[in-house]
């Protein structure tokens, strides 16, 4: 009979071990003010990226990114949002990763490039 309790045999101790160094890893750090302001950018401007370009899309436009092209071509509409939504999260680990300086140099590239995107985007439907 084995004599180890509920818990450890639903959760073993090796599981157990591995979630508590992940814990240390993703120790929650303080959000500076200018990191956060620059997510709101980034958040907003991905999301009127996806739609300007799902609005274009569907008003006869061709997608200008070839990886955007065939990600839609792959998956249809929602592509655009799958390719964004994996770009966010190459952000959020390279951000994570990168300390000081360095991270919010990443962040403040990524929210540059989707509002000039964004902002062509506008631009492009406005001259239908």
């Amino acid at each position: 009979m084995d004599l180890r309790t509920l818990p450890e045999r639903v959760v073993p101790a090796w599981f157990e071990a591995g979630l508590f160094a992940l814990e240390d890893v993703l120790e929650p750090q303080p959000l500076p003010e200018a990191d956060a302001v620059l997510w709101a950018v980034v958040i907003v401007g991905s999301a009127l990226d996806v739609v300007t370009t799902i609005v274009g899309v569907g008003s006869g436009l061709s997608e200008g990114n070839a990886v955007a092209r065939a990600f839609m071509a792959t998956y249809g509409t929602p592509g655009i949002g799958a390719l964004k939504l994996l770009a966010l999260l190459a952000l959020v680990g390279a951000w994570g990763y990168l300390k000081g300086e360095s991270s919010r140099l990443v962040l403040m590239g990524f929210a540059l490039v989707t509002l000039l995107v964004s902002a062509l985007n506008t631009l492009t439907l406005a001259g239908l």
